[in-house]
């Protein structure tokens, strides 16, 4: 006889004490592995390359440190990205951002850690896209490369010598991937 399973709601889950890195999916929780040195290494190098480029421009804002993002409701999922971009137009009010992040983010960038099966991070990959993100990065550090996922064209390998650039999504910037892996 299966028993039915209540599941959680983005709110539900605000609410949790901060103990383990959980994210909602589809109501359910999933314990998240902790990041190590180096992925938070990555995280930071990524983050300010954006950071940088958003400040001078007045382009949007970055966020990182898994930042809670709704990517579906009813059953509901939070995400928590390693870096988000959203572009300054659709920066939600400043009341709204104690909260989870309600819309897509224009980017989103995920550091492969490890314990991470690419199978699952591709799933997350169309999750996201899924939910009206523009554009997902994959940051390989073991590899020292980026795979970039759009919703309308097949995936992209950027190499450590070669520089992303996305003038759609992030118009003005460019940056030789190698950067992301500096000090890894």
């Amino acid at each position: 006889m299966a028993t039915a399973t209540t599941l959680m709601t983005a709110d539900e889950f605000a609410r949790l004490p901060d103990t383990k890195p959980y994210e909602l999916v589809r109501g359910e929780l999933v314990e998240m592995n902790r990041p190590t040195f180096a992925h938070g290494r990555v995280c930071i190098n990524i983050g300010y390359e954006l950071e940088s480029w958003a400040r001078k421009c007045s382009a949007g804002m970055v966020v990182s440190n898994d930042s809670g993002v709704v990517t579906t409701r009813n059953p509901d999922s939070v995400r928590g990205p390693d870096v988000a971009f959203v572009r300054a137009e659709r920066v939600p009010p400043r009341h709204l951002l104690k909260q989870w992040l309600d819309i897509p983010p224009d980017l989103i960038v995920e550091v492969l850690s490890p314990g991470d099966r690419w199978r699952a991070m591709v799933a997350k990959v169309g999750e996201y896209l899924e939910s009206g993100v523009r554009e997902v990065w994959i940051a390989d550090p073991s590899r020292r490369e980026l795979h970039i996922f759009r919703p309308d064209r097949a995936p992209v390998l950027v190499t450590d010598q070669e520089a992303v650039a996305s003038e759609s999504v992030l118009p003005g910037f460019s940056c030789r991937v190698g950067e992301f892996f500096r000090d890894v």
